[in-house]
């Protein structure tokens, strides 16, 4: 599982559309799908209802979403905590 999949599928959870989300991420919509559908058969669950004009999170992807941000915002935490240089609180 790699963090772009987490942002991916946030960001489709977020703006209910693939393409949406993939205007918002500055990717193509197939890139979008392909992430989400490899993010899915990771997990071994759908995280999306589709339909033609329709994107609902699944239970599971309802379950998923909140974690997917935490887990975003623990890495983006970490990356800060990472470059911190001599100043830091701690040291």
């Amino acid at each position: 599982m790699e963090l772009r999949h987490l942002h991916t599928f946030v960001a489709v959870a977020e703006e209910r559309s693939f393409s949406r989300a993939a205007d918002r991420l500055r990717i193509a919509q197939s890139a979008v799908s392909r992430t989400v559908q490899a993010l899915e058969r990771e997990l071994g669950h759908p995280l999306f209802e589709r339909s033609r004009h329709h994107v609902a999170l699944t239970v599971a992807g309802l379950n998923a979403l909140n974690v997917a941000r935490a887990t975003i915002e623990t890495a983006e935490s970490l990356r800060g905590a990472a470059s911190c240089n001599e100043r830091c609180p701690g040291r």
